[in-house]
């Protein structure tokens, strides 16, 4: 608890987005980007942050666009979903980006991003474009972009992706740039997660099981009847990552 108490925190911009870092009691052994999910606020990612710092971590928590200071939708209508979700994560890999590449600048701790729904779409993009982050964890998000879509419409009962939609949908794709990859990657799911079903990152961590060597192996854990949550065990999950990294 006393690690807790001690941490500091700072609210501010980083290139022009409005964050919160939250600093560990002593001098922090990495740092990372913490990217919120869909509808949430990188207020309510406060305490999963505190707990990161309170293992020596420097931890970012970016407003995601159109979310909390930076604006409002109507997150669960399916009209925003289909008109804004793509823009929000496009959009929040780019500013996680510039947000890693500016701490590498300022500090030379290896940098990380953690990802939950949203945010798990932005960590696996930004570990894709990024040289600056040197791993990631995806929680509950996804790694095939189109393969999602594909099956998020089989599931809503909505029509097949329109091809200019999949086109410019498969420039930001990370799928084949995270393939190609060898940094440290933890995928962490809900099996019976009900927003953004497993389907894809099941597929994806297949593939990634054939074409990536055992040194650079993806790690893929899928937790059983939990829907799009953040347990203890994937918490374990992720202190047991970073400390292999550190």
């Amino acid at each position: 608890m006393n690690q807790i108490e001690h941490q500091r925190e700072n609210r501010h911009d980083i290139c022009n987005v409005p964050c919160i870092t939250l600093s560990p009691a002593g001098e922090p052994i990495g740092q990372l980007v913490l990217a919120h999910g869909w509808g949430s606020t990188k207020e309510s990612y406060r305490f999963f942050a505190s707990l990161i710092a309170g293992w020596g971590y420097r931890v970012i928590i970016p407003e995601l666009p159109l979310h909390g200071e930076r604006g409002t939708l109507d997150y669960w209508s399916s009209s925003a979903l289909q008109r804004h979700f793509w823009n929000v994560v496009v959009q929040g890999v780019s500013e996680a980006g510039a947000i890693a590449a500016a701490l590498a600048v300022q500090s030379g701790l290896p940098a990380a991003i953690v990802g939950h729904s949203t945010g798990g779409f932005i960590a696996a993009g930004t570990y894709a474009e990024q040289d600056a982050i040197r791993s990631a964890v995806v929680i509950n998000g996804s790694c095939s972009w189109l393969r999602f879509e594909e099956l998020y419409r089989e599931q809503a009962g909505l029509p097949a992706i329109a091809p200019d939609e999949e086109a410019a949908l498969a420039q930001h794709d990370p799928r084949e740039r995270i393939l190609a990859s060898s940094k440290p990657l933890l995928l962490l799911h809900c099996l019976d997660d009900t927003f953004v079903p497993i389907g894809s990152q099941h597929d994806f961590a297949e593939e990634a099981a054939r074409r990536r060597t055992a040194e650079s192996a993806v790690r893929f854990h899928a937790f059983e009847r939990v829907n799009h949550v953040i347990t203890l065990g994937m918490l374990q999950h992720v202190h047991a990552f970073l400390a292999s990294l550190a």
